[in-house]
């Protein structure tokens, strides 16, 4: 019984991926390529006819075990967040892309190296805030002087 039911179940899912081979893609998205963002800001925006429904051209540095995308800009600074493999969509340029030597410098990191720098950069935000509360503290002191 339980055999009759597992071979209808995989005659089931393979005329199921026959009907759909079309529509499914897998985008292989290796270290260097270049990429376009899906922009999800904008989805709910009254005015999104506007705006950019694609972030880019992005390169990508590096591909986490969970899919997601680390990605740098054109000039060579990297984001800080990750980005969700559902976003990028694989870019075809007309003409040859010169990368700049931060992204090349990027690509030829180890994994380790990068996480630490990405670790590092979650931390400037904080350290940005205190410096900002600190020139307000010291404009307030000469204020009150």
């Amino acid at each position: 019984m339980c055999t009759c039911i597992s071979t209808e179940k995989i005659q089931q899912t393979i005329c199921l991926e026959e009907e759909i081979k079309h529509k499914i893609m897998s985008n292989e998205v290796k270290p260097g390529d270049l990429v376009l963002v899906k922009n999800l800001s904008i989805e709910k925006s009254a005015d999104r006819k506007m705006k950019p429904r694609y972030l880019g051209p992005m390169v990508v540095i590096q591909r986490y075990r969970g899919g997601a995308f680390l990605l740098a800009e054109l000039d060579g600074s990297i984001w800080i967040n990750k980005v969700a493999a559902f976003r990028v969509v694989p870019y075809l340029a007309c003409a040859r892309i010169k990368f700049s030597v931060c992204i090349q410098e990027a690509l030829d990191t180890t994994p380790e190296w990068l996480e630490r720098q990405h670790d590092a950069d979650e931390s400037l935000p904080g350290d940005l805030i205190e410096d900002l509360e600190d020139i307000h503290t010291a404009e307030a002191s000469k204020d009150s002087d």
